[in-house]
């Protein structure tokens, strides 16, 4: 898997970041690319699970490039606003669907999905995890007429496929996201540098569904694998930035996150025994 090459789209963004009075410019410019992604996925032709995961993620890869590496540079509220507002767009101008048994998430919204992890990784690569916690705290979809954070929407439980766990479905992120992110998190004999960043942001976006669901966590991902062999939750990323997650609202308290911890640090040890 060999890195990508900077596009002049990724060039033009680094040129908006590096001026101070590129606000508008910048919320522009991603927006612009965001709806033309938008447009590309609606308009794809594709049939089956597997032909469509490729054509969405061919339709987005240029906006995919830009959250990575705007993420990375975002040095300020106004630029981590950008990248909150690409997601708010993506999860809420692609439609849901709704099913017999109740609602059902698009397909479509995989690439809601990528981006979450996009900025994710742009923001843990650059030790300032402010633009994935503003993602967590203050974007919100409406699903069926019930609203509710982006992350408990759209995430690897909801799209994976109907007979697989959701592991796989972030092993599929993970082959998507890496070639995009080298510029970013260097490559390592075993990848260790990438696989840790990985665990830690799915920790992040599992634990922090306590305040949207009765179970009290969210789904685990790739690095349940791992834990049998550490018997540590990669929990280290949360622990580090507590104050600024409650700060953007993805915990109310610390009190709710130990509660939040407690009850996801046992899903994901018995996720790794299956």
């Amino acid at each position: 898997m060999t890195s990508q090459p900077e596009t002049a789209t990724v060039a033009e963004l680094k040129e908006i970041l590096s001026d101070p009075a590129g606000r508008i410019e910048l919320h522009e410019f991603i927006e612009e690319e965001t709806l033309r992604t938008i447009d590309a996925i609606g308009s794809a032709d594709c049939e089956g699970y597997d032909e469509c995961v490729r054509a969405y993620e061919h339709a987005s890869a240029e906006l995919i490039r830009l959250l990575v590496t705007g993420a990375y540079f975002s040095n300020c509220a106004d630029h981590d606003k950008a990248w909150a507002h690409a997601v708010r767009l993506l999860a809420n101008r692609i439609s849901y669907t709704s099913t017999d048994d109740g609602p059902a998430i698009n397909l479509q919204h995989h690439v809601t999905l990528l981006a979450i992890y996009a900025v994710a990784f742009g923001a843990v690569a650059a030790d300032r995890i402010d633009p994935i916690a503003r993602v967590i705290g203050t974007v919100r979809a409406e699903e069926d007429g019930r609203v509710g954070r982006v992350t408990y929407l759209v995430n690897c439980d909801r799209l994976k496929r109907p007979d697989e766990a959701p592991i796989q479905a972030s092993l599929r992120l993970w082959m998507t996201l890496r070639s995009i992110t080298d510029e970013f998190i260097p490559k390592t004999p075993e990848d260790a540098l990438f696989d840790a960043a990985l665990d830690e942001i799915e920790y992040l976006l599992g634990v922090t569904h306590g305040r949207d669901t009765a179970e009290g966590s969210g789904p685990v991902g790739y690095g349940a694998i791992q834990v049998l062999a550490t018997r540590v939750a990669p929990d280290r990323l949360v622990r580090r930035n507590l104050d600024l997650l409650i700060a953007h609202d993805a915990f109310q308290s610390v009190d709710e996150f130990y509660i939040c911890r407690e009850r996801y640090n046992k899903r994901y040890a018995a996720e790794a025994r299956v």
